[in-house]
Order: structure tokens, then sequence, then C-alpha cells
């Protein structure tokens, strides 16, 4: 069986659950940022409706992922020969536009409302109360659950997610602190409030950048030194360099030069390539290797330089 063909079938099936974890995550949101607008707006808690668009939010970011993964999943074809696994990685960056599209947002409103204070004084229910706790319980089961199923499938995707998910957790615990606040007069606290969900977006949209970016500009999935000892090991190689991978984490593209004996025939050399790659993929025990391409070379003597690194020849 080639190289490729168990990763394919496995990413195929991660990201088939991947969307099931999606799908759930979606309906649950949908419900907690529907309640959370509504009691918002009938009380006029700027907190509350701040923290209703959050979970909006984390719904439309649902979406985006569902799209992202059925991107994701296609085959490579003729104008993506390495796939399309970056989309995934893609779609987690989108997401965090959208947190900052909503913390943007959020914090013209709060803005207004200090500085241009109308008479529509916030109210608080026990419902009010009621929501929040319930929201919360909800948004912290949820991120538990994406960021397990995405450590299992080891999807950048869910991981993502479930940080957004949970920002929600602390977003609604300022809401409580605004509501016991307000039956206080303190209305000011609301508008603070305010302000601290946005921090709490903006910090959750940058991780999420951070964590993604390396997949989309070919950042190094191995340590070169690692599969330089695994390649040197073996008595028929006489040296390696220029070690590359990249890719992302569940569909990974490595290739390397070894350095043979001159006077092997071409068959013998290709078969060592070949052992090279079963090689590094039997000592890595990673799934989620796609291909090993091996260049074979002639090893000119031991004066040659060494399991070098790409940016060392």
């Amino acid at each position: 069986m080639p190289v490729g063909e168990k990763p394919r079938v496995i990413v195929s099936n991660r990201i088939q659950q991947a969307q099931n974890v999606l799908r759930i995550t979606l309906v649950l949101n949908l419900v907690v940022a529907l309640a959370k607008l509504m009691l918002g707006f009938a009380t006029n808690m700027l907190s509350l409706i701040a923290d209703g668009f959050h979970s909006l939010l984390d719904a439309s970011a649902n979406i985006v992922g569902l799209v992202g993964f059925q991107i994701a999943g296609k085959p490579a074809d003729r104008n993506h020969p390495y796939g399309h696994q970056k989309f995934e990685a893609f779609a987690a960056i989108l997401i965090s536009f959208f947190l900052f599209m909503t913390s943007f947002k959020i914090l013209e409103e709060a803005i207004g409302r200090w500085f241009y204070a109308d008479n529509s004084l916030p109210e608080v229910t026990l419902l009010s109360y009621g929501v929040v706790l319930g929201a919360m319980i909800i948004s912290y089961g949820v991120s538990r659950y994406e960021h397990r199923k995405g450590t299992e499938l080891n999807s950048s995707l869910l991981v993502a997610d479930s940080k957004h998910s949970l920002s929600d957790v602390y977003t609604s615990l300022s809401v409580i602190c605004s509501l016991i606040a307000v039956q206080f007069d303190i209305y000011w606290v609301d508008i603070v409030a305010s302000l601290f969900i946005v921090a709490m977006i903006l910090k959750a949209g940058f991780t999420i950048v951070m964590d993604n970016l390396g997949q989309l500009v070919d950042e190094a999935v191995y340590d070169p030194a690692v599969i330089a000892t695994i390649v040197s090991a073996m008595p028929e190689v006489k040296d390696c360099h220029k070690i590359r991978s990249r890719g992302t984490a569940t569909h990974t593209f490595i290739d390397l030069h070894v350095l043979v004996d001159p006077t092997l025939t071409i068959k013998e050399a290709h078969a060592i390539a070949g052992e090279v790659k079963n090689k590094i993929v039997a000592e890595l025990q990673q799934d989620n290797i796609v291909d090993v391409l091996v260049h074979v070379e002639e090893f000119e003597g031991p004066d040659a330089e060494q399991c070098q690194f790409p940016n060392q020849s």
C-alpha cells in the first residue's frame, strides 16, 4: 500500500467526525445566542447583547468551519496536487476575523453609551441570571467537547473553535457581574463588562491566528535533526542533507537528500530510497505522513558536509 493511501482514508474519516462535532456545536450555539440576544434587547443590557453577538459569531464560525472541512476533505487534483488540507487552517484564521469584527462593533456601542448615554436604563430579572448561567454551562460543555474531539482528531480548526467557545464562559461571568451591579444602580459596570468581553474576543482571535499561521507558510512539521538521526542510523546511507517537512499536522510531506555509495546501480539506489521512506514512516509512527520524497546522490567522501538542514546547503 502506498505511503499516502492510509492517511487519505484517515483524513476522510477524521473530517467526517469533525463535521459531526461542528453540527452539534452549531445547534447549541444558536440556542444560546438567541436566548442572550432576545433577553438582552428586552432588558437593554449591553453586556448581555454583546455576549449574545459573541455566541452568534460562534455559530457563524461553526458554519465557516463546516465549509472549511468540506473543502479540506476533497482529494488532491491537478490544481491542488498536495491536497486541500490547508483550507482547514485558513478557515480557522477566518474565524478569528469574525471575532475581530464582533469586538469592534461591541466597542463602538460601548463608547457610544459611555459618552452619549440615553434614558433607557438596563433591567435585571431572575430570568437574566437563569439564561446567563445556563449559557455558561452549555458553553463550557461545548468547549470541553470540541477540545477533546479536536485533540483526538488532530484538528486545528476544532481546537481553535473550542477556544472561541471557552471565551464565552469568561464573558458570561462578566455579564453576571454586570447584572449584580445594575441591581445596585451601578450602570457603568455594564459598559465595563462589555469592554472586557471585547478584550477576551481579541485575545481569542489573536491566539487562533498564531496557532494556524505556521501551516499556511509551510512551517516545518518535524525537526530535521530527528529525521537525520533516523536516516543516519541506516548502514546503506553514507550521509543526508536538505531535510524538509511541510503541510499540516494531519497531512504532512517530507523530502530529503541521501548520499549513497557511487558504485551502486540505479536499481540498488532506488531500493535504498524506498527503505529510507519506510524507515522514516515506521520510526515517526505517524499516520499523517502522506509522502516521503527521497533524492539519491553520490557520496563524495568523509569530508562532505553531513546531515545539513535546508539553510545550510
